[in-house]
Formats: C-alpha cells, sequence, structure tokens
C-alpha cells in the first residue's frame, strides 16, 4: 500500500473510465483528490496526476507547472501531444479500422466520417478508418471546420448535416465520432425522411447503452474499454510515482469490438434487380437453402441468377449466401448469451460442427478463438470463457 496522493482531472462521462482508476486506486491504497479538468486546483501538491488532457488553456498550463516540480503525470487522450508525459488511451486508429471493417463487409462503397468537434484524436480515427476502408474517398463532415464563429449554433450544424445527407450518395455508412454525435444523424435522417439502415446506416463509438439502446432505430456502436483505459493509466501512474519507468511512453488500449444493432444491421444494396434477392437471403439465414431455391421463389431461371450475382457482387449466389451466414454468426457470437447450436440453427446450419468447419475455413479461426480474440474482421466482443 503505497498511500499516494493522486489528482484526477477527468470527464464523469463514461464512468467505467474513473471505475478502472478507482479499482487500482484501491489496490494501492491511494487518497484521490478528484476536480474537473476545466479547473485544476490552484496550489496541489501531491504525488500524481491522471488526466485528460485537452485544449484547455488552464489545464495545460497546470500540467506543465506539474512537471516542472516533477510530479508524474498520466494523459489519458492524445490530443495536446506537444506536452512531455506518458499517455495511455483507447486505441483510435483501432476503433477507425473496426468501423471500416464493419461497413466494408456488409458491403458499402460509400462513407463519410462526421463529428461535432476536431482534435488530434478524431484525426488518428480518420486514419486508421481509411487505413482499413476500400470504398470510395471518405466524406469529412467535421462541424468544427466549417462552423466559423458560431460552433455552439445546433439549429444550423443540424441543417447543414441534414444538407450533406440529401446531398451524399446512398446506400451511404456514416461514422461517428461517439455514440452522442450518433444521434444528431438519426435526427437528421428522421428530418429528411432518409430510411436507417436501409439508405443511410449509422455507428457510433463507447457502447453507451443509455444512449443506443433508446434510440428510434437503436445504434451500433464500437465498445471502447474505459474501464481498462482507466485502470491501465493508473497503474502506470503508480509505477511512475514509485521511481520506475514506463514500459512504453503511449500505449494504446484496443477496444472491446462492434455491438451490432439496427442502425447498421443491413447490407448494402443499390441495385433494383439484387435487391429482391438480397432480401430473401437476409430473411431466411435461418433456413437450409440454396441458389436453386432462391432463383424458384423470385421466378427466375438458376443461371440467369447466377450470372446477376457474378457480374453485380463479382461472387456466385452461394458464395454470397455462406457469406451472409459467417456475418450473421459473427454478429450472433458478439452478442453473446446462445449457445452454439442456437447459432447454427439460426444461420442455417444443421449442426453446431458444421458452422465450426464453415467458419474455420471462412474466418481462419474457430468460433471459440474469434471471440475471445476480439474478432477478426469486425472485432466481436470478449467474452467469457467456452468450451466450444
Amino acid at each position: 500500500m503505497t498511500n499516494h496522493e493522486v489528482l484526477v482531472l477527468t470527464d464523469p462521462d463514461p464512468p467505467s473510465r474513473f471505475q478502472g482508476v478507482a479499482r487500482l486506486a484501491g489496490e494501492c491504497g491511494w487518497h484521490l483528490r478528484v476536480e474537473p479538468r476545466t479547473e485544476p486546483p490552484r496550489g496541489w501538491e501531491g504525488d500524481g496526476v491522471l488526466a485528460m488532457v485537452d485544449e484547455i488553456p488552464a489545464l495545460v498550463s497546470f500540467v506543465r507547472a506539474v512537471r516542472r516540480r516533477g510530479v508524474p503525470v498520466v494523459d489519458m487522450l492524445e490530443n495536446v501531444t506537444r506536452l512531455d508525459v506518458v499517455r495511455v488511451v483507447g486505441d483510435n486508429p483501432e476503433i477507425g479500422r473496426l468501423a471500416a471493417r464493419h461497413f466494408t463487409e456488409r458491403d458499402f462503397r460509400h462513407a463519410a466520417f462526421f463529428s461535432v468537434r476536431h482534435n488530434h484524436s478524431h484525426d488518428m480515427r480518420i486514419e486508421g478508418f481509411r487505413e482499413a476502408w476500400d470504398g470510395e474517398p471518405v466524406m469529412m463532415w467535421l462541424w468544427p471546420d466549417v462552423a466559423g464563429a458560431r460552433p455552439g449554433d445546433w439549429r444550423r450544424m443540424n441543417a447543414w448535416l441534414e444538407a450533406n445527407l440529401r446531398a451524399s450518395p446512398r446506400p451511404l455508412a456514416v461514422f461517428a465520432w461517439n455514440d452522442y454525435d450518433s444521434t444528431h444523424v438519426l435526427s437528421a435522417c428522421r428530418r429528411a425522411g432518409i430510411r436507417v439502415p436501409d439508405e443511410v446506416a449509422v455507428i457510433g463509438v463507447d457502447d453507451n447503452r443509455i444512449i443506443c439502446e433508446h434510440q428510434g432505430v437503436p445504434l451500433s456502436s464500437i465498445a471502447h474499454d474505459h474501464e481498462r483505459v482507466g485502470y491501465a493509466a493508473a497503474a502506470t501512474l503508480e509505477r511512475l510515482m514509485c521511481g520506475g519507468e514506463p514500459d512504453r511512453r503511449l500505449v494504446r488500449i484496443r477496444p472491446r469490438g462492434v455491438v451490432t444493432r439496427a442502425s447498421t444491421d443491413t447490407f448494402a444494396v443499390n441495385d433494383p434487380e439484387l435487391r429482391p434477392a438480397i432480401g430473401l437471403i437476409r430473411d431466411n439465414l435461418s433456413r437450409p437453402f440454396g441458389a436453386a431455391q432462391l432463383a424458384e421463389a423470385l421466378g427466375v431461371p438458376r443461371i440467369r441468377l447466377d450470372r446477376l450475382f457474378s457480374a453485380r457482387l463479382g461472387r456466385s449466389v452461394g458464395a454470397e449466401i455462406a457469406r451472409r451466414r459467417i456475418a450473421e454468426a459473427k454478429r450472433l457470437l458478439a452478442l453473446g448469451g446462445l449457445t452454439l447450436s442456437e447459432i447454427a440453427s439460426r444461420c442455417g446450419y444443421c449442426h453446431s460442427s458444421f458452422l465450426i468447419r464453415s467458419f474455420r475455413k471462412a474466418v481462419g479461426v474457430t468460433p471459440a478463438v474469434w471471440r475471445r480474440s476480439g474478432g477478426d474482421a469486425e472485432g466481436g466482443l470478449a467474452s467469457r470463457d467456452d468450451k466450444w
């Protein structure tokens, strides 16, 4: 027990970040002082500082002053990179990559990034998204870049966002900075009469369930591991206060994965000839069927259907059915709560062993390994140990 006095300058939302800090503080016997980061306490004397350092003049000056006194500081953001401090942060580039893979797997070709703010962390997410995205150039909808002297004019911002949505090609994938920004996109779509997710799919970050699960269209979100960030940042500060050195000056904590809800639970199809076939596949994944049954249900010759899929999607009908079964299996694995047999049944596999073989062939690992490792293509949620 070290009995260090630690100053915490962080936002209360989300609370899981502070929960991670508090857990380590309890283990080490810290005395915590918690203050708003907008008003760091003058004259404070203690052993270490945990902070979310942003472009707040009083906060930047405070961090510089305590560093001059030799007090260790661990930053839980990476927005003010000119400061010489150790940082333990969320993996913003990986968050961007997860969002891009999530949309790419659903066949989207057009995408936009939206935020009501713009700083270095935003650039890291944009960089990650672009790195993993293989569609058309990503549109940047950054409100501060166009707001001028009126960044707080929400009526004007909403009108600007709605105009962007109306003018954009569809189907469109929108990657929002966080869940709060996602709600702006949903509201603008509702005002414009744009269907979510069929015309515009939306994903946010943080998996704030109060926000995500209480919308007209529940929001998909990337589960930022705030609690682990807080705990790891606190553990790093403890090492510094005890005279040790950090393993690295910048540590990025991977997100826990994608939580898929209705706002992205679709595949982007903007072809009137393909749309009925894709709809039938989507609605009948739990049933065993193939190209012949699909052609019969649509009332078209099998050879015509095969040529249509090959020409428009670059793959056969059977390959498309198999791809969507695997995507649905990933979604159910990420949600948790189902046995492998139940997932197999919902995805049209006659037995769990067939699902395991098909999943391994498509993804390269078994469902159990994929789930425990955080996911392959889009990042499923790490969950309890299982014996699959």
